[in-house]
Parts: structure tokens; sequence; C-alpha cells
């Protein structure tokens, strides 16, 4: 995966989303695919990370670690 990607946003009806330019013709034009990446999945259904807080109440506490892995 390239990191360095054009990243766009279309708001057209029926297009809208996010995309990345995966190539770039001399005449201008664009191919796009979607963006999967994770910062784009969770902007579109409007996630959040879960603060250290919220962790440890769904999971338990962190602990510290334990030099394996």
């Amino acid at each position: 995966m390239n990191a360095t990607r054009l990243k766009v946003r279309l708001t057209e009806s029926g297009v809208a989303g996010d995309y990345v330019v995966v190539e770039r013709h001399q005449n201008g034009g664009l191919v796009l695919e979607p963006d999967t990446s994770l910062e784009a999945i969770r902007h579109r259904h409007n996630l959040a990370s879960a603060t250290v807080a919220e962790f440890e109440a769904e999971y338990g506490p962190v602990l510290a670690p334990d030099g394996e892995g």
C-alpha cells in the first residue's frame, strides 16, 4: 500500500465518499478507487477511538507489558 497517494472526497450524489487517486493520465484524467484506509472507514461510520477509561470499562485494566512479543 502506498501511503502517499492523493486522497479526494467526492460530494456528488451517488458517488459521494472518500477516494484515492490510483492513476493520473496526461490528459488530466484520473482513476479513483474507494479509500479503504482505517481513517476513511472510521470517518464513514462516525467512529472515534476509545479512551483508556472506556477500554478498561469494557475489557478490564490495561496491564504493564510483560516483555513477550
